[in-house]
């Protein structure tokens, strides 16, 4: 009997996940490890191996549907078993086979097209023939109820337009966002930085032609800042509090209308130089739709930089395996106290969101003074 094929456990933040797409047809080969179709997930797209040998017989999940973890998503024979699919448990709704009964549709040789597996009205349809394709395509439409007026043109509201659908990866993007705001109570603390040390490094750099990004400078800072405090690196799992191993700091990049968010591993080991450089990298590669997941994965914090843009501060969103977020306004030169006379400094508002539930007030406002000292210090370099 053909043995089942189930979702293996990707350890995601969602309870399932999307297959993109199949690598292997139904009646191919497949070798135990070998790459057999794509998921995608809060991290992004990634291939999926083979747990079984044998031949592909039977696709349970289309490409496209959601799949939990331990679902059965495809069935593979072993030579020498029998080829046919009668034996196959099939996902089939009391309708749907009372619906396959009147037309004499034999349901083991339906195509499930259902998310999971699930045999639908326009499977049973189509396997009919022609005539049932025709019905699969023509919309239903119920018996209006009679009336004694109907409302002209004119006093008709008008239809909703579909203005699209998310892409794949904006849905995880908005799953993603919708956990954080359901589970964590935020708490936020912002400083206005005194950016003039960091704002002299970038100018030396182009003066050398090796400038930093502005985005460098925060994500050193911000590790820098975490190595000291740790509880920054730890994160709520129900009521268990789970630490990162490494300081892997991401940075938010906007494509378009999609967000991304690359990682800069280990970022508290790192120069800003050598930060600079790699966030270039991974910048590409989102502009380029071409971040893979170890690009993304195991950040314990985010940072958000919108200081291109005349915004003075804002807050960002935690992500789910995080504890807190810090959000860049724009450098903006403002009239600051000096000395008993005032001066013009490039300040910078930081907005840092936490989740009170791990991390207090007081906690929040030590962590941040300590990164406005690193900049204002340029410890950063």
């Amino acid at each position: 009997m053909a043995a089942p094929l189930r979702m293996p456990d990707l350890g995601t933040v969602e309870g399932d996940v999307v297959l993109v797409r199949w690598l292997k047809a139904e009646g191919d080969v497949v070798a135990l490890g070998e790459p057999l179709f794509e998921v995608e997930t809060d991290k992004g797209v990634s291939e999926v191996e083979c747990a079984l040998a044998g031949e592909l017989v039977k696709l349970v999940v289309a490409a496209g549907a959601r799949a939990g973890a331990g679902e059965v998503i495809a069935y593979v024979r072993q030579p020498g078993e029998p080829a046919g699919l009668g034996a196959l448990p099939r996902k089939v709704a009391p309708a749907i086979r009372a619906l396959a009964e009147k037309w004499g549709v034999d349901l083991s040789t339906v195509a499930a097209s259902g998310p999971g597996g699930l045999v639908t009205r326009e499977d049973v349809l189509r396997a009919r023939g022609p005539a049932g394709a025709a019905a699969a395509r023509a919309p239903t439409v119920s018996a209006a109820p009679t009336v004694s007026a109907a409302p002209t043109a004119a006093s008709a509201p008008a239809a909703p337009t579909r203005a699209g659908v998310l892409s794949r990866h904006q849905a995880s993007i908005a799953r993603a966002v919708a956990q954080s705001h359901r589970e964590k109570p935020t708490f936020r603390v912002n400083a206005a930085v005194d950016m003039t040390r960091a704002v002299a490094f970038r100018e030396e750099g182009k003066q050398s032609g090796s400038a930093v990004r502005y985005d460098a400078i925060f994500v050193k800072a911000a590790a820098a800042a975490i190595a000291e405090h740790p509880v920054l690196r730890s994160w709520m799992k129900g009521e268990e509090v789970v630490e990162h191993p490494d300081i892997t700091v991401a940075f938010a990049v906007g494509v378009g209308d999609e967000l991304y968010a690359p990682a800069v591993k280990a970022a508290d080991r790192k120069g800003v130089n050598e930060i600079s450089r790699e966030m270039d990298g991974l910048a590409r590669k989102a502009e380029g739709r071409s971040l893979l997941p170890p690009d993304t994965e195991g950040s314990c914090f985010l940072v958000s930089n919108l200081g291109m843009f005349p915004i003075s501060s804002f807050d960002s969103v935690i992500y789910p395996d995080h504890s807190a977020a810090l959000a860049v306004g724009a450098i903006t030169p403002t009239p600051v106290a000096d000395g008993g006379g005032v001066r013009v400094a490039p300040l910078a508002v930081l907005t840092l969101t936490v989740d009170h539930r791990l991390i207090n007030g007081r906690r929040a406002a030590q962590f941040l003074a300590r990164v406005k000292e690193i900049l204002e210090t340029g410890a950063f370099a």
